[in-house]
């Protein structure tokens, strides 16, 4: 998802919840509206998390847990914090196709532990070309029938020859890759992908 918040900063962030079916479904759609709540009434990132984090501890079962990375961009400044509860790493990709940054993880998923904290990262500033790509893990995890994962490095690789579309071509095209490299019309798990383009 990606929204406005209340001081004008553009939120952008993508989740994952533990199993597949119903349930965790509706878990995942209580956590998009939670956040998406929280977000119109906080700026802080660790403090919406936070605050998702309890609310899930104390409405949801044990086994469910849900990932989800974070990051709120100042389009003014041009610059990007984030938190991630346990999300796979995000990217952020200069414009000669380079990764300036890795987005690790900075907590346990949410739903886990109802007292920990989301530590935000440092600031860090977005230069015209950057593309901020974050994933769901079944992009990094397809898998061909003998076992092989598409993996982290054909992932930049597919960002980085086609760095110079437009983000929701690059989206298109990561997503159809992994699909296609794993032989599958329908994939085993989520292949969610958002990309950001810094433009001049």
């Amino acid at each position: 998802d990606y929204f406005l918040m209340p001081d004008d900063a553009l939120a952008v962030v993508i989740g994952d919840v533990s199993g597949h079916g119903f349930g965790p479904a509706l878990i995942m759609a209580s956590v998009h509206t939670l956040i998406r709540a929280l977000s119109q009434r906080y700026c802080d990132v660790s403090d919406i998390l936070q605050h998702a984090n309890r609310f899930l501890c104390e409405e949801t079962a044990d086994h469910f847990f849900a990932t989800v990375l974070f990051a709120r961009v100042d389009t003014r400044s041009q610059r990007l914090e984030y938190a991630s509860a346990g999300h796979p790493p995000g990217y952020l990709i200069g414009r000669d196709g380079e990764v300036k940054r890795w987005l690790e993880s900075t907590s346990h998923p949410l739903g886990m532990f109802p007292d920990i904290g989301f530590p935000t990262s440092d600031p860090i500033h977005l230069e015209s070309g950057d593309i901020l790509v974050l994933v769901t893990d079944g992009i990094e995890e397809a898998r061909k029938p003998n076992g092989e994962l598409f993996g982290r490095q054909r992932l930049i690789d597919v960002v980085r020859r086609h760095r110079q579309r437009s983000a929701q071509e690059i989206a298109r095209r990561l997503c159809r890759t992994a699909r296609e490299f794993a032989g599958r019309i329908t994939p085993e798990d989520d292949t969610t992908a958002v990309i950001v383009r810094v433009l001049e």
